[in-house]
Formats: C-alpha cells, structure tokens, sequence
C-alpha cells in the first residue's frame, strides 16, 4: 500500500520540529540500535519458567473444536492471552466500516471518567482474578495517536477533526490535536495495569515500521524500515513508557509466501520491535511477542512451513518472548510449534544455563532455533540474552496501589513515567 502524508489545511499547522526530526534522529537510532552487536539489554523473566519462547494460543477454544489440545504442540492454552477489541472494553471512539460513529467517533469527543469507568467493569467481567498473569493486548487500530500515521481508511478521523478545530479551535498544532488520542491510550493502559498488575499491557499494531512501501518490487526489496518511520516511533516514547509488553503483527500476503522478500519483511517488523522493546527506560527490555496471523491475508490459506519459519521461527531466534497467534490451526504449524519451542528452550539450557534466552549474534543471518540440536552452531551463532533478576524484575512491576484524589491534577503525560529508570 501507498503510504502518503495528508496535506494539512489552513489552520492547522505542523509543528516547526517535524520536519527536521527523522533526519536528526536516524544518526542515533543507528548509533543506539540493539541489534548493532553487542551484548544484549537484560530481557524480562519468561512468562513460564523455563520456557524462553512461547507459542500462545490467542484463539477460542471453541472456534477449533475436534482439533488437538493446542498444549500437545508446546503453545499455551487458551487463558493466557486476554485479546480486547475496540468494543469490549471501555468507551473507545471508533467508525464502523459504515462510517457510522460509535462513543462518538473521535477521540476529542471521548469522556475519559466515563471511559474508565466501562474499563474497569469490563476488565472485571473479562478477568475476574486481580492476579492474572498472561497476555493483555488492546487490538485498537482504528485510528493512530499520531497524525500523519492515519492513512487512507483513517483518513476519516482526519476529516472530522478538522471540522472539529475549525469551529473551535483553528488555531490548534497537530500536536495539541495528537494530545487527545494520546491520553485515551495512556489513561486506559494505566488503568488496566493497576487494575490488573500481574498481567503484560501493550497495544497492537504497535510498534509498526511501515516497510512495505509499494515501490519496491520483489527484485529489489529490502525491508528495511524507513527512517522517518522510526522516528516516528521514537516519538511513541510516551506510549511504550505505558506498556509492559509490545505486541507487532506479522502478515503476508500470498504473493509474498515463501519468498525473499516475506522474511525481509518480517525480520525487519520484528527486529524495529526489539529496537523500542529497549526504549522504555526500565530494567530491562519489554518482552516482545509479536501476532502471528497463520493465513495469508487475502486468500486465508495456511502459511507455508516456509513463512512459518518466516514469521515464528524469525520471532524465536531474534529474541522476541513468543508469539501470539489469532488465526485457525493447521497440523504443520503445531509440529513447527514444538520444535521452535523445545529448541529455544534447550539452547537456553545449553548456553545460557536456564538463565537467559538465545539471541542471534548477526539479526539478518539465516541461523534458527531448529531441532535437531547442535550445540556448536548455536555457540557459533546466538548470544545469550539473560534475564533481569527476579528481585529486580518485581521492583520495576510495582504501580502504585492507589491514585487518590489528587489524581486528576497529575498532568497525564506524566502518569506513565513513574518507572524509576525513566
């Protein structure tokens, strides 16, 4: 797809700094990528121990009924992975593929006590045990808390908040616009994890990096995120800042399967991915666990063993703590599943000593987490990631245990920095 900046109208003006931005920062995005060399940033304790690559089943069980236990193909049950949508939790303003605005439609039309109040019943309703510990992902994609990233579809939420502004605010930056969306998304992820603190918070699509710009043929693409897409999404500071995992989706078209062109792809989503995992001042990285769609997207056939390895295997041996997937099952894809998973976890063992997980050593070498084992390959090709301790790890987690009344005073911008690393 065409991805073009929408021009701005009168009265609504970019702010001086954007212009000027990507290329301030592409210089110290390069000098301070992770995935330059080196040894890796501590990463989280795994979700189960023991395991430092999970296959999570973000599936309900009753849409697969007569197929196999998901558990005897090493993938986690159904229950750890809590998927909320935008009509399942709270007051999210949103336009169905109608055009027909619900809570409002835009995010400047959004009551954010009434918003948080649905949040907390619906969490209630959804995970009723305050200590759960898995997966919590906003899959809210409608609109973008940035500008220029509402593209085509999207483009309706530009529209109504330029009719908006110009009635009430026509003086108003994109960025005072942006402020909007902004605090829908950190007031809800700050409520969520203080409401559910055990579990892992973050937002999907995001990060995302943009890298399948269609003016690159099969022959001559290379993947690589754009670098104004990457200072985009160090502009998402705030937003990662909130989260305690990062959730990226991983989607190909059948035209791309098995090809090149497919693993570029992926590699490069995943590898941006670890690049922001590192950006959020805490301890150690935010677990990545990127949403593996098992179909292609236009034709809904399984992926091939070949993009299984593209989008899973790819996951694994880059260093991300598992994926999530949210399309149907296939036979081939529950083999795959065990064999990454047995893998990741024995070289763990192997090089790691069951204290950190394999990563690696070059992100754009072809070496994966495959069985059969080979002790001297993996030596040769991973590094080891270790885990942040346990002690450290629960220090970093811990929220405050009640925002008081003075609360609504705290500028919102400020609620998401109270790591003590920031």
């Amino acid at each position: 797809m065409a991805w073009t900046e929408l021009e701005l109208q009168a009265g609504l003006r970019a702010g001086p700094h954007r212009a000027l931005l990507p290329l301030i920062l592409q210089g110290l995005m390069l000098l301070t990528s992770p995935c330059l060399g080196g040894p890796p940033q501590p990463a989280r304790t795994p979700l189960s121990p023991g395991q430092p690559f999970l296959v999570l089943w973000g599936i309900p069980n009753k849409a697969c009924s007569g197929r196999p236990d998901p558990g005897a193909f090493g993938m986690e049950r159904e229950g750890r992975v809590s998927m909320f949508y935008e009509d399942t939790l709270g007051k999210y303003p949103y336009y169905t593929n109608q055009d027909q605005p619900v809570n409002g439609g835009l995010p400047q039309h959004t009551r954010l006590d009434g918003h948080l109040q649905k949040t907390g019943e619906d969490l209630a309703a959804a995970l009723p045990s305050i200590g759960y510990q898995g997966l919590g992902v906003l899959r809210w994609g409608q609109w973008s808390p940035q500008w220029g990233r509402n593209r085509e579809k999207q483009g309706i939420y530009l529209e109504g908040s330029r009719a908006l502004l110009r009635t009430f605010f026509p003086d108003w930056t994109t960025e005072e616009v942006e402020k909007w969306s902004q605090s829908i998304l950190m007031e809800t992820l700050w409520e969520v994890r203080r409401l559910r603190p055990k579990a892992l918070w973050g937002v999907t699509p995001y990060p995302n990096c943009y890298n399948s710009g269609p003016a690159q043929s099969l022959s001559n693409y290379t993947g690589r995120c754009p670098a104004a897409e990457m200072a985009l999404n160090d502009e998402l500071l705030w937003l990662w800042k909130c989260c305690s995992a990062l959730y990226p989706a991983l989607t190909l078209e059948k035209l791309q399967g098995g090809t090149s062109g497919a693993r570029l792809y992926t590699s490069n989503q995943i590898r941006e991915a670890l690049r922001v995992a590192s950006l959020a001042g805490t301890a150690y990285d935010l677990p990545v666990f990127p949403l593996v769609r098992s179909v292609y997207t236009s034709t809904n056939t399984f992926l091939s063993e070949v993009d299984l390895v593209n989008t899973i295997g790819e996951s694994a041996a880059m260093g991300a703590a598992g994926v999530i997937l949210w399309e149907k099952d296939q036979g081939v894809l529950g083999l795959y599943a065990v064999n990454v998973t047995t893998a990741a976890r024995l070289c763990g063992v192997s090089l790691c000593q069951g204290r950190g997980r394999c990563v690696r050593r070059k992100p754009e070498s072809f070496a994966y987490l495959h069985l059969p084992p080979s002790n001297f390959a993996w030596k040769r090709d991973f590094q080891c990631q270790w885990y942040e301790s346990l002690e450290g790890a629960a220090a970093d987690e811990e929220l405050p245990k009640d925002r008081g009344a003075k609360d609504t005073v705290v500028p919102v911008y400020k609620k998401c920095l109270w790591n003590r690393n920031s």
